[in-house]
């Protein structure tokens, strides 16, 4: 949802007025405070009619912005129960399909499913692509559990220690991309809520690749100290690019491959939610994220 954050042209001329008005009042009470002109009655009256004329355009400000506060407050309560209606059915209704039906179907197949006829139908790589699959779906949706039920009002993070290098090996295994990402054995135990964290550093993997013209595309993870770094070859951008591109809806102009503009941003806020910060270093080939375990 886009917050109306854009300023009407009546309360732009109120904004002028408003000010034109402190700006005759201050100078001509600098002039007395200098000893430009002497103080008089004539001068204490102009003070109290700029008062009064100040708070004519002014109230009219102070009053489009509680209209636009409380209409904006209306418009989250509505779309927050859109959101939460949404949050359910993911939570509940698609569990069903994900977690029981789906691999209770698969697996009533297989039993009646013989390696002779396994073999005569050549059924095997089929079999192997829907048995990944569903282990696929399901990692996604355990994350997108996660993500959701901090929906609910005074939910927190659900976190435990994991050591690092194991959920990310666990989580990339069932990639296409698995063999382009090279993950350090020293890789701390830290308590973090699995899913996410694994689709946190997983959208910074999947940049590193998808915006990178190198032949051979690679994606390194390993420490430094109790810092977290994501390295890869790709493009490379400065800080101050990540910080901009992490602002939601936000692409370079001109860039080819495709997106929403989300992923980065999200990818941040479940970080924040870990109490984990990020940064983002310009190397000679390549980019340096730096995500900072530590306080």
């Amino acid at each position: 949802m886009q917050i109306d954050n854009t300023i009407s042209k009546g309360s732009k001329v109120a904004l002028i007025i408003s000010g034109l008005i402190m700006l005759a009042f201050f100078s001509v009470q600098t002039c007395v405070v200098f000893g430009f002109c002497k103080p008089s009655i004539g001068i204490a009256y102009f003070g109290y009619l700029c008062i009064l004329a100040f708070t004519p355009p002014f109230g009219y400000v102070v009053r489009e912005f509680l209209i636009k506060k409380a209409s904006t407050e209306k418009e989250l309560d509505k779309k927050n129960i859109y959101l939460e209606h949404a949050a359910k059915i993911i939570r509940h209704d698609m569990h069903s399909g994900i977690n029981t039906y789906i691999p209770r179907g698969i697996s009533s197949l297989t039993r009646r499913l013989t390696d002779e006829v396994i073999e005569d139908l050549k059924l095997g790589a089929p079999l192997k692509l829907l048995t990944e699959g569903l282990k696929h779906a399901q990692k996604v949706y355990s994350g997108v559990y996660e993500f959701t039920n901090l929906v609910k009002q005074g939910e927190t993070l659900n976190k435990k220690g994991c050591n690092v290098h194991d959920i990310l090996k666990d989580y990339l295994d069932l990639t296409s991309y698995k063999d382009q990402v090279v993950i350090s054995e020293d890789l701390p135990t830290l308590e973090v809520n699995e899913p996410l964290f694994c689709t946190a550093v997983d959208n910074l993997i999947r940049n590193g690749l998808k915006y990178n013209d190198s032949p051979t595309k690679f994606v390194k993870i390993y420490c430094e100290g109790s810092d977290i770094i994501i390295e890869d070859n790709g493009r490379g951008i400065t800080n101050d690019e990540f910080v901009e591109l992490s602002k939601p809806y936000k692409r370079k102009d001109g860039q080819k491959e495709s997106g929403t503009g989300l992923g980065l941003n999200i990818c941040i806020a479940i970080l924040g939610e870990h109490k984990f910060s990020i940064t983002a270093e310009k190397l000679d080939n390549g980019t340096k994220i730096k995500i900072k375990t530590e306080a």
